[in-house]
């Protein structure tokens, strides 16, 4: 069964299961997909996009996405450095990624028996030019 819901219903609606998602906007723009062991857990790493988690290189620079390593979120690194998505967030902070996620974005999520499953569906689903942030980050 496929479920629609709101970032700030994660807790309490998202189960901690296996499973696939999807990030949308509300503009229609699918961002990312993804599969994760326990969605709940998964779905609030990207929802509280932590700017501690994104780290720096030694010497790096935060202009060079090469440079930053996502520990927790790799949407969070993505907005980090899309500058043209969403001009009316700084989605450069943990705070403005947060607010653009709860305003601008839903969630479509499915939950599978294992892992292997949902990467089967993940596969499947992702095209070329299906979801925005797929791979490496890049500035925009």
């Amino acid at each position: 069964m496929v479920n629609r819901i709101r970032f700030d219903e994660i807790k309490t609606v998202a189960p901690s299961e296996s499973g696939i998602y999807e990030i949308h906007m509300n503009s229609g723009i699918a961002l990312k997909i993804g599969i994760g062991v326990n969605l709940k857990k998964r779905l609030l790493n990207h929802y509280c996009s932590y700017q501690s988690c994104l780290r720096l290189k030694y010497q790096g620079n935060w202009n060079q996405p090469n440079d930053v390593k996502s520990k927790g979120s790799i949407l969070a690194k993505h907005l980090y450095y899309d500058h043209s998505l969403a001009p009316e967030y700084d989605l450069t902070t943990q705070q403005g990624r947060r607010t653009f996620l709860s305003d601008q974005c839903y969630i479509i999520f499915e939950t599978t028996l294992t892992r292997e499953e949902a990467r089967k569906l993940e596969l499947s689903r992702e095209k070329p030019s299906a979801f925005r942030y797929v791979g490496d980050v890049t500035i925009k």
